[in-house]
């Protein structure tokens, strides 16, 4: 577990922080702290990281980016996985990351200059710049309450009929899928 706090606070420091130091393994995943995992993740982990093993894998997914957005929309039921393809962001939430790319990204990000703190528009810079794929995961297996404030203080205000659920599809239980 990865704890940071700044003044003014700064997702793009946090994140970097989060991929300093990786242990011996595949896969690496971060997931936030407001990110609400649903019942079977830890096998479905499990199970994305053999069939993915050198893309990282967005695990949640709201209304935006529309464009991916759609495409997860078209694929609910048919395909388990969608390419974020480029994106004003990368939906950041819970990623499962193979270490090889988290490593390639930790370092772009420690060699280079950014102009934001936002850790997903940062995420999203790299991805064009290096046309690294990024897939999402359909459904969603963690939800993400907008009503938490955020690490970088701000609070989504509406949202929709329900407004405590924010992911886009989300499984009830993850084991019912063949990830």
């Amino acid at each position: 577990m990865v704890e940071h706090s700044s003044s003014p606070p700064d997702p793009w420091a946090g994140y970097k922080r989060c991929l300093s130091d990786l242990p011996d393994c595949s896969h690496v995943l971060v997931i936030q702290d407001d990110a609400l995992p649903v019942p079977g993740f830890a096998d479905a982990v499990q199970q994305i990281a053999v069939a993915q093993p050198d893309r990282p894998v967005c695990l949640w997914m709201s209304a935006l980016p529309a464009n991916a957005a759609g495409r997860a929309r078209r694929a609910h039921g048919r395909q388990r996985y969608i390419p974020l393809g480029p994106a004003p962001f990368v939906p950041l939430v819970c990623v499962l990351w193979p270490k090889q790319v988290a490593e390639r990204f930790a370092a772009w990000g420690r060699s280079t200059r950014v102009a934001t703190r936002a850790d997903d528009g940062n995420a999203a810079r790299w991805m064009r710049m290096t046309r690294t794929e990024f897939l999402v995961s359909v459904p969603s297996i963690v939800e993400h309450n907008d009503w938490i404030p955020t690490v970088k203080g701000g609070r989504r205000e509406t949202h929709g009929a329900d407004r405590g659920r924010v992911a886009l599809m989300l499984a009830e239980d993850a084991r019912r899928f063949d990830w």
